[in-house]
């Protein structure tokens, strides 16, 4: 599983990536699992590429790890660095990225979502917010929840605490990786009606014939 984004300020559960409760999601789905067993992958910073922003997010997955002592876990690994477009281009076509995940509780866009969709593969991602315009409920796994006020702890100038934004059902966000996990076939077959509609609908080519005037 393939995560891409910022890992801003936010309490636990608060930043608006919602990557904490992601790599917790995904310790609950596959903890003690017998066999083989997923891995995630954050293609995170801190906001900058730097050796703090790397040992600050290092520091907030051991704290997410810690509790659960010494169960038997899956593996998080983070790549934290300027990618170009074309190293981008090859982690998202890599073959043993086999899905995204994205549990944000807010989007303009979402722009690595629609870049990953031309791939073929699985998307799951919160089922609220700008994504929703491009990714189809039909082909790809949107999940229900709740909206909330944005926390005191991730709030500032354009985040205020009167404004709302998407908690996702935990529930569900565990068990869409463990159902894509065990029936990835069922899941691929879908995501590839999702890579048409994306290419279809929201490409490059496509946009000219709907903006040119």
């Amino acid at each position: 599983f393939l995560f891409v984004g910022h890992w801003m300020q936010g309490e636990f559960g608060h930043d608006r990536k919602n990557v904490g409760v992601l790599i917790k999601s995904f310790y609950e789905a596959f903890k003690n699992k017998v066999g083989k067993k997923p891995a995630l992958i954050l293609k995170a910073s801190a906001g900058i590429s730097s050796y703090m922003s790397r040992d600050s997010i290092l520091d907030k997955i051991k704290s997410i790890r810690y509790p659960y002592g010494n169960k038997n876990l899956p593996n998080v690994y983070l790549l934290n660095g300027e990618f170009d477009d074309h190293e981008m281009n090859e982690l998202y076509n890599h073959r043993k990225v086999k899905a995204m995940v994205s549990y944000s509780k807010g989007e303009g866009f979402g722009r690595p979502l629609l870049e990953f969709s031309t791939t073929g593969k699985p998307v799951i991602a919160s089922g609220w917010s700008g994504h929703t315009d491009f990714l189809s409920p039909e082909y790809s796994t949107l999940l229900p929840g709740e909206l909330e006020n944005v926390h005191r702890s991730a709030a500032n100038n354009w985040l205020i605490p009167e404004s709302k934004w998407f908690k996702v059902s935990n529930t569900h966000a565990v068990s869409a990786l463990k159902q894509c996990f065990k029936h990835y076939k069922q899941y691929s077959q879908r995501s590839r009606k999702q890579r048409r509609h994306t290419i279809d609908n929201y490409s490059w080519e496509q946009m000219k014939k709907v903006i040119d005037v």
